[in-house]
């Protein structure tokens, strides 16, 4: 390649990622034609079509996705190496950042964050949105989000993921449930009701992602959007819901239930932070990354050392 080839590395990562030639374009700040010459270019060099158009997408080949790591990590390395003049300031910024979040986090983690951020960052607002969705990459892509706070899952490989902590989950129900006292087994939680947690317009449940055959011998049925509806539901009934156990210790003593380990190997889920490549050169994007990457080990050892409320 000539030195003038290495013009063509971050083209062909933005076209990898935006799946768009004009996308690629308005997050480079070129044309639309630079872009595709550059892609012809692209396609001189390795004799590979590398993208092919379907509809109105860009879908990489074979040769394509196997070349992508190593192009998006020179990217990476050379940006990396780089001192940006601008510098971000929380303590002056004025930002709106827009979350999708896992049904729950609502609840618990965002709060805490948040509260975390005013102390330093004033005018750093958040937007919270329910994750309903299920391709995070699409939605990360499009930038309908800066941040998207799930489960563990799948994701491409060009998607950047961070562990945040981990969510230990347990089976609620009511306090005088009539079959089930002061232990619970494998069997008894599947001969139950339950109710689970889905997306809007979707049926899959919050616990349907994970690996976890057991779960779907389970009878629903009863289904919300939030998490915290089972709980006035659970009280009321003898319906079983699976529910982070932080939410239910933070409301036992405003609904008569009771909860127990989940009776199955897998009893939390893995919290994890994903985000979009092409936000990597964002100041301000990074900072509030870092944030919420050292604030997670936090939050995850302040819940672990506060003493549990006492029922009533």
């Amino acid at each position: 390649m000539k030195n003038t080839d290495l013009n063509l590395i971050p083209i062909f990562v933005t076209i990898y990622e935006e799946r768009s030639l004009s996308k690629s374009a308005d997050r480079l700040g070129i044309t639309q034609p630079a872009v595709s010459k550059a892609l012809k270019r692209l396609r001189d060099i390795y004799n590979d079509s590398l993208f092919l158009r379907d509809n109105s997408c860009m879908v990489p080949t074979p040769r394509a996705i196997d070349i992508y790591p190593a192009m998006s990590a020179a990217l990476t390395n050379y940006t990396s190496t780089i001192t940006m003049d601008d510098a971000f300031d929380p303590t002056t910024a004025e930002r709106v950042y827009s979350f999708a979040v896992i049904p729950g986090l609502g609840h618990t983690f965002l709060p805490y964050i948040f509260s975390k951020l005013r102390e330093q960052s004033p005018n750093l607002h958040f937007e919270t949105h329910p994750k309903f969705s299920k391709d995070t990459e699409l939605d990360l892509r499009l930038q309908r989000y800066d941040f998207v706070i799930d489960a563990e899952h799948f994701a491409p490989s060009f998607i950047k993921s961070h562990h945040l902590f981990d969510e230990e989950l347990v089976a609620v129900m009511n306090k005088d449930h009539p079959r089930i006292d002061d232990e619970m087994t494998l069997e008894q939680f599947l001969n139950e009701d339950h109710t689970v947690v889905s997306g809007w317009q979707v049926r899959s449940s919050l616990m349907s992602q994970a690996p976890i055959s057991e779960l779907n011998s389970r009878k629903v049925v009863y289904r919300t959007t939030t998490i915290t509806e089972c709980l006035p539901l659970v009280a009321q009934t003898d319906i079983l819901a699976i529910c982070s156990k932080k939410i239910v210790e933070q409301n036992s003593l405003a609904y008569n239930v009771k909860y127990f380990p989940l009776p199955i190997e897998k009893q939390s889920l893995s919290i994890n932070l994903y985000w979009h490549p092409s936000r990597d050169a964002d100041l301000g994007h990074v900072w509030l990354r870092k944030l919420l990457i050292k604030e997670g080990v936090l939050f995850n050892d302040v819940r672990n050392q506060r003493v549990k409320p006492k029922s009533i």
